[in-house]
């Protein structure tokens, strides 16, 4: 029982003076703190960055109307009818008595498109009701593209907003220098397998119908195969590993349905190029040593770490439907005053001293070690929110003060427990026991439901409402380890049991 005990002690200890070590950078710098890891602030608290974004809808256009004339021209009966696009596809017949035969396939292959015709030549172009829902497709797109890159995890209060009809506002909390910001959306992040063409003797002699020359980073030529083998669409995941020679390299894996295809490929094409191509600048040309069953790969290159972290983010992220281009960049200061933000800290913490003094003055010095245990409980806050690197707002301060008033509520539960056990004649020491082991169920309850609450407003949510959800998420786990292990450790060290009043 007492190595137990000491144990425990030594455990709960470790984790208090790890935990301390991380979150006191937060409040004091000093080179004695190694740890690079920071809460960041908010925009109504500190501010940050705010980026106005254009969604270059003429490039999603011009390449859509592209491939259509390509579809277009591969599905017409006739080879002697030339296809363009540019804002509008151009089809010129040769013969005048083909247009309904190319009027019928046109809308075959999509029935939003409208058609019109002067002398030989036909222009085709997208319904105007059909181009607005489109453009709003696009739009809606790109702003969960950009969140997905800018706050995977939903912790650090990115607010990413429509603006007009084709614009985004991004506001970033907390951070002046926004050149990684701006590399990760300057990036449409299209990722496309091809075949090499090993055929081509000379870069003069590419067949542009079959074939398109592409350069890598360095300026090197390849001439690659038009036809897309797989599209980045189909990985499912994308993370940094480093090679035998402890090269940073990004590893990924495609869904099933590409998997078989990529098995196919690699068995079909043993001894021969495939490209990756990011862009339409080429990452690297393997040569197919082996089939590959198991759809995974790797993308080396001369990758530093961060590069090949980047580009990781943007694979998992999903390409950009359309290219992005800043047109507005400022710094913005704290969205809520001075004196609203010193308001709410000081409403927390008036919050929280009111809390511990009820505990203390209702149960005495069970309530005492209870309010030691909150003061535990909010290190460990601070301590996942650190190692998270979320960015705390106003809101997130008042999920932290209502999971401290949700703790002490279960240790309000336990200490009436034991109340209860008291008065049925069993002695302190069985009482303690009991009432700790029978309000667990019960607390579990509670917190699981609050817990369920939380989730749906993260997921539905957005912003401060997610922020609050998070801290209110982090808050609930650690106030059940607080409230049922710290302070029964607390107890069991700190309490005699013969003199224990309740």
């Amino acid at each position: 029982m007492r190595n137990r005990l000491i144990i425990k002690s030594f455990s709960v200890l470790c984790i208090l003076l790890l935990a301390l070590y991380i979150v006191l950078p937060n409040f004091f710098d000093n080179k004695f703190f190694t740890s690079k890891k920071r809460i960041n602030l908010g925009l109504d608290l500190k501010g940050g960055s705010s980026l106005l974004l254009n969604v270059d809808l003429d490039s999603y256009f011009k390449e859509k109307l592209g491939m259509l004339a390509d579809e277009i021209k591969e599905s017409l009966p006739t080879k002697n009818i030339g296809v363009q696009s540019d804002k509008q596809v151009v089809v010129t017949l040769s013969n005048i008595d083909d247009y309904k035969k190319v009027s019928t396939l046109v809308h075959k292959i999509n029935p939003n498109l409208e058609l019109s015709r002067k002398d030989a030549s036909i222009f085709i172009s997208y319904k105007p009701y059909y181009k607005n829902s489109l453009i709003n497709e696009v739009v809606s797109e790109s702003i969960s593209n950009v969140q997905r890159r800018l706050d995977k995890l939903g912790t650090k209060e990115v607010s990413v907003q429509k603006q007009g009809q084709n614009k985004i506002l991004v506001q970033v909390p907390g951070v002046e220098d926004t050149e990684q910001i701006k590399s990760l959306l300057g990036k449409t992040a299209k990722l496309a397998f091809h075949l090499a063409n090993t055929n081509i003797a000379k870069i003069q002699d590419v067949d542009h119908e079959t074939t398109v020359v592409l350069k890598d980073s360095l300026g090197n030529s390849y001439p690659i195969f038009r036809k897309t083998e797989i599209g980045g669409d189909s990985l499912v995941n994308a993370s940094v590993r480093f090679g035998s020679l402890g090269k940073p390299t990004v590893h990924f894996k495609f869904d099933s349905i590409a998997s078989k295809r990529f098995a196919k490929i690699t068995k079909e094409n043993v001894g021969k190029p495939f490209a990756i191509i990011l862009d339409n600048t080429v990452l690297t040309v393997p040569t197919i040593r082996e089939p590959i069953l198991n759809g995974e790969g790797e993308i080396s290159g001369n990758f530093t770490e961060k590069q090949a972290s980047e580009l990781a983010i943007l694979l998992k992220s999903g390409a950009l439907p359309a290219p992005l281009k800043i047109i507005e960049e400022k710094n913005i200061g704290p969205s809520l005053g001075e004196e609203s933000i010193k308001a709410g800290e000081i409403a927390a913490i008036i919050s929280i001293v009111a809390v511990a003094l009820f505990i203390i003055i209702t149960y005495g010095e069970l309530g005492l070690l209870a309010s030691v245990a909150l003061l535990f409980n909010v290190i460990f806050i601070l301590l996942i929110l650190t190692l998270l690197e979320a960015t705390l707002t106003l809101p997130g301060i008042a999920g932290i003060a209502l999971t401290v008033g949700m703790s002490v509520d279960a240790n309000v539960l336990i200490f009436e427990r034991i109340r209860e056990e008291i008065r049925s004649g069993k002695r302190v020491v069985r009482a303690i026991e009991e009432g700790f082991k029978n309000a667990i169920k019960t607390i579990l309850d509670s917190n699981i439901t609050t817990l369920i609450a939380a989730g749906i407003m993260f997921v539905i949510g957005s912003g401060a409402i997610r922020g609050f959800s998070v801290t209110l998420s982090i808050g609930i786990l650690c106030s059940m380890f607080s409230a049922i292990t710290v302070t029964k450790l607390l107890i069991e060290l700190c309490v005699n049991p013969e003199k224990l009043v309740l």
